[in-house]
Formats: structure tokens, sequence, C-alpha cells
């Protein structure tokens, strides 16, 4: 029984230090997050041995397809950055934001995957966030992303304060990065593309149809060899730009649109409120000033004075005009009155003195021939939203900054600063898939339309 006692204590001693040395080796004491567009976190123990990876986006839960419980940080590294490569997500760059805390740091990890990109000849570039505040801690909860990519968004925000902040949440780090560079960024549910920001809104099957064949490009209706360009250091801007070190600059002026008159005498009226314009004219909306102090109204013939020699006659309390002999077969197109023809009155209204008959559709119509028109002086002008008013013009700032001038190897031609073609070698075109239609791309077998607009941002 005494033995019994003893060995209790022994075996409980015994299975409280395994249990506090499996603690020990389990207790997380670093943590690296990789920011790609995949996110993880990997927790580590005191042996740098991992504890667990997590997955911090949708995304990155199709990479985390191995158990990785103490595999090191280097295996593990290798094996996530393989998955990215080899998946669709993949693109000609990758950019990876990186975070070490505790035990490791930012300059070991950058290692691995430096290794690991360059042995499978992959283009790539690492930011290293090295401080993380409570700022970013807090801003990283509220939005569902890393503590690292709240740092790198608040560095951009700070380095460019036009930026609204709540587009960058969703961007990817790669995006990030253009918008850091470029001080641009589009809205979300765009994609950027130079100074534009895309949004696709259509998308429908391409029709079949002759295009030219891979590795040509169609250039005024034929089809050139073409090959990649060649980006250079020196800035380049189109011809309606000036460039200005590293931007693209210009000053677009035109006339004011008047927008208040004053006249000298009369009142300002446009040619459509005058009758002399149609609503489809392009004058009718010319202002001039209209002295109507000796105008009169039209009125019916019969109103007209006795002196007036136009013909009219009223019969039965009705007007009539334009007497014309009675023939054979009646009145054709007039009304048969007290044995003679005439016309209708009761709907024309003319001028005195006028002799062509013109008729007007209401009394609010002035006789033109007694209304005076002066040159009214314009005291008011206005312009559209986005170009502010100088004097009587209308002026609007462009900048952005300027791209990188590409050039095209011996033998190939550069078009529209995008693509390289041979001048010399051409060839027919093939059946194909084709779209038609503004802003329409072929996207694999579907012509998607896009929604255009300006990036915003510098």
């Amino acid at each position: 029984m005494k033995k019994v006692k003893i060995i209790i204590p022994v075996v409980l001693i015994c299975l409280i230090g395994i249990i506090g040395l499996y603690v020990w080796n389990h207790r997380i004491v670093s943590t690296v997050t990789i920011d790609i567009n995949p996110s993880f976190k990997i927790n580590l123990n005191r042996k740098n041995r991992v504890v667990s990876v997590k997955a911090l986006n949708n995304d990155a839960k199709l990479f985390i397809k191995d158990d990785f419980k103490n595999v090191s940080l280097e295996d593990t590294i290798t094996v996530l950055a393989d998955n990215v490569i080899e998946s669709p997500l993949a693109t000609d760059e990758l950019v990876i934001l990186i975070s070490a805390t505790g035990k490791v740091k930012n300059e070991d990890v950058k290692t691995t995957l430096s290794k690991n990109f360059e042995n499978q000849n992959v283009q790539y570039y690492i930011i290293a966030v090295d401080n993380i505040t409570k700022a970013d801690e807090k801003l990283a909860k509220q939005n569902n992303i890393t503590p690292a990519k709240a740092a790198y968004i608040n560095s951009i925000v700070k380095e460019n304060d036009d930026i609204e902040i709540k587009a960058l949440f969703d961007k990817s780090i790669s995006e990030l990065k253009e918008t850091q560079d470029t001080g641009l960024y589009c809205d979300v549910g765009y994609q950027r593309e130079g100074t534009n920001c895309l949004k696709e809104i259509s998308r429908v099957n391409a029709n079949s149809g002759m295009v030219c064949p891979t590795g040509y490009f169609e250039y005024n209706g034929k089809c050139y060899e073409e090959t990649g360009v060649i980006d250079t250091d020196e800035k380049f801007c189109t011809s309606e730009f000036n460039l200005t070190v590293e931007d693209c600059y210009r000053k677009l002026v035109s006339d004011a649109t008047p927008s208040k008159y004053s006249c000298s005498k009369g009142e300002a009226k446009t040619r459509l409120e005058l009758g002399l314009s149609s609503a489809n004219d392009g004058d009718a909306n010319e202002v001039t000033c209209v002295d109507l102090s000796n105008a009169t109204h039209p009125v019916s013939p019969c109103e007209l004075p006795a002196s007036d020699p136009t013909e009219r006659k009223m019969i039965g309390g009705k007007c009539y005009w334009h007497r014309a002999p009675v023939i054979a077969t009646g009145c054709p197109g007039k009304i048969k009155v007290a044995g003679e023809c005439w016309d209708d009155a009761s709907n024309v209204l003319i001028c005195a003195g006028y002799r062509d008959g013109k008729q007007y559709k209401s009394r609010d119509e002035y006789c033109e021939h007694s209304i005076k028109y002066i040159k009214p002086t314009v005291t008011e002008y206005k312009c559209e939203d986005d170009f502010t008013l100088n004097g009587n013009k209308c002026e609007k700032e462009e900048t952005f900054p300027a791209p990188n001038k590409r050039t095209c190897p011996a033998g190939y031609t550069i078009i529209d600063n995008s693509n390289c073609i041979n001048l010399n070698k051409t060839t027919y075109k093939v059946g194909g898939f084709v779209c038609e239609g503004d802003n329409t791309r072929l996207v694999n077998k579907d012509c998607v339309t896009y929604e255009i607009v300006d990036a915003k941002g510098k």
C-alpha cells in the first residue's frame, strides 16, 4: 500500500512534465503573414517549427493542401509558394507582402521566398512591413485583412492624401503597389489599366469571323508580324499633352456658354421663343433683344381695318376670306357661301399688311415685321461642372503620371506605344472569333464590354 502511495505522485509528476513539455513545444512564439492574393498566417514554436497554417481569405483555403504541423518554416513557405505559382491566380509578376514577428525576421522570409521564385524563374517583388501599430491592427480587424496589409494601405494613403482609403481594402497587393507607384486607383469593382478604370458590364458569345493568326497584329486592315515591346526609362506623353518631368499635362480652354443677357432696349428672347426657329434647328437657342413696343398681334382677316385690301366677308357670324369663282363641280377645297366660294377663316390669324397669307397658331405670336432686333450684351457665363470659369472662357487642367516610353527590336515599328509590328512581314486572316462595339474586347471566346472611366488620384 505504501508503494502505491509513492508511485501515484511520481506518475502525476511525469504526466505534468509531459503536458508541460508538449505545451512548451507547441506554444506560438513567432508569426509570419504572407499576402499575395491568397493570404496566409504561419504560427511557429520556439524551434521555428510550424504549429499551424491558417487561411486568412477564401482564396488561401485552396492552397493549404498539406498538414504543416512540425514542418520547418522554410519548407512550409516553399510549398505554399509552389502552390500559388502553379495556380490560375499567378500573374506575370508576383507582388508579395510579408510581415514577421517574434524570433523570425522579415529578412529570413524574404530570403526563402526569393530563392524559391528565382529557382522557378518567376518575376517577383517583395514588400516587407516592419512596424505594425495598434491603429493598423484595428483597421485590419474592421476590414477583415491582415495587419500587414492594413499598415501598407495606411502608408500609401499618407503618401497620397487624395486617395480614398476605403477603395483600397479589396485590392490585391499587386494593385496596391501600382497605386503606390502611380498615385492612381479605381473604385471597388473596377480594374485599373493605365490611366483608366475598367468594369465589365456585359458578356456575350463571340461571333465567328476572320482575324489575324497568333503572332500577328491587325493594323490598317492588314496582318503584320508582331513582337513584344521594350520598356525604356524615358517618359512619354501623347501629342496633345506636354511632358513636365514625370507628368503629362495639358490645359483645356473653350468658350464659356452665355447664361444671362442685358438689353439696351426691349427684352432677351431666343429664336425658338420668337417662332423664328424650330426646336431641332441649330440656332434655336440664339438670343436677341426684341423691342415689342410697336409690335402687333396677328388677327383674324375680318378684324383688319377697312382700308386693308385683303378679301374677307362676315356671313352668318363667321369669317371667310380669299374668294374664288364657282365652277361647275362646285368649290373644291373651299366652302360655298351665298353662291360664292370662300376659305373658312375661323382659325386663320394674319398680320396687317401681309400678302402671303401667313398663318399663326395662336395670338401669342407677334407680327415679325413690326419687331425690332437688337444685339444683346452677355452679363454672365457658365461652364460644365469639371471646368472652371475664367472671364468668358472655361478652363480645365489635366495631369497624370507619364508612362515610360517604349521601343521595338530592330526591324519592328512601334504602334500607339503598345505594339511592335514588322511592316515587311504580312499574312492573311484566318477563321476565329470577332467582337464589335465600343469598349468591347475578346476574352477567350466571349465579347466583353467594359465601362471605362478615368482613374482617380493624381
